[in-house]
């Protein structure tokens, strides 16, 4: 950014996408920094949303911009959003991770301070999510257990999910407080979804989820289409534990449970669970995803939580 339009170029991005009212100004000279400081950064104090937020354009032209940006916010002792021309989605990503706030002249803004304030406006005009939809279910599921950019456009192709679902799903994830999100793109308006602490989600996401079996039945189900393992049967592929002896299997909510009923010694009878939501999507080797796995199994014991540790001890976001 030109030195002359940095602040004009913040006001309008946060114009634009946050806050019509939103003005930024230049600040150097205003506060007390070492001359090596001063003289590597131009400061500017941005208000939008009621919210000030400082942001420092990096004029020194060295590296390691991460650990100079805590040393100025050492300085200051408040947060500092960084200034930057562009930034790579790996380069986003980490600012994310490490919740330093940035802007980039092509209008990707990732401001933390402000995105509390966003939150805090949004809970007045929307209801607490207190359990989750089966769109928010599958929504949840693919924040926790997706890698990389996590967009709209990625939970439809991932799901068949339609636009209007997709966005109303993950908008609500980001209302109560579950993942957090960039607003950028050519148009200032898309939103790329992250997650800062998927132990979090986890741990929040579990009081949330619900139980996702709506029906249990015995059925005759070798060999048919869309069911895979599910409960302790597929808790049993993922450790030592030793199968139930009546399989257990899950279908999607609009699948189509097989009708024959089997006797309790049929040799091919085995338990099918409906779900609320289609498991197929987040299916790992013919089984329930290790979430669906987890809320499947209705039965505690030293044994299961054995297992379940070994299953699941792996994932960042398992916690016991």
């Amino acid at each position: 950014m030109a030195m002359l339009s940095t602040s004009h170029n913040i006001q309008s991005i946060l114009q634009h996408t946050v806050d019509e009212s939103a003005e930024v100004r230049r600040v150097d000279g205003e506060l007390p920094l070492s001359p090596f400081l001063s003289g590597s950064f131009n400061l500017y104090r941005a208000n939008a949303l009621g919210v000030s937020v400082l942001l420092a354009e990096d004029v020194s032209g060295e590296d390691g911009l991460p650990k100079r940006l805590e040393t100025l916010e050492q300085a200051l002792g408040e947060p500092v959003a960084a200034v930057i021309p562009s930034a790579t989605p790996s380069e986003k990503r980490a600012f994310m991770a490490a919740r330093q706030g940035f802007v980039t002249e092509q209008g990707d803004i990732y401001l933390p301070q402000l995105a509390l304030a966003l939150k805090a406006d949004a809970k007045k005009k929307r209801s607490e999510v207190r359990t989750f939809s089966p769109a928010q279910q599958q929504a949840f599921l693919y924040c926790l257990l997706g890698e990389g950019e996590l967009t709209q456009e990625g939970l439809r192709e991932k799901t068949g999910m339609s636009a209007a679902g997709a966005s109303r799903a993950l908008s609500a994830l980001a209302d109560a407080g579950l993942v957090d999100y960039d607003i950028g793109g050519k148009t200032g308006r898309r939103r790329t979804y992250f997650v800062p602490d998927k132990s979090e989600l986890f741990r929040r996401g579990m009081k949330l989820f619900g139980n996702p079996v709506k029906v249990a039945e015995k059925r005759i189900c070798a060999d048919a289409e869309g069911i895979i393992e599910s409960g302790l049967t597929a808790l049993a592929s993922r450790s030592e534990l030793v199968a139930p002896q009546r399989k257990i299997v899950a279908i999607g909510p609009n699948a189509k449970i097989p009708e024959s009923s089997a006797p309790e010694d049929f040799k091919n009878a085995c338990v099918v669970q409906q779900l609320s939501y289609d498991p197929l999507p987040f299916a790992e080797s013919g089984a329930v995803d290790p979430f669906t796995m987890l809320v499947t199994i209705d039965e505690e014991d030293e044994r299961i939580s054995m297992a379940l540790r070994e299953a699941l001890g792996g994932y960042e976001w398992y916690t016991d």
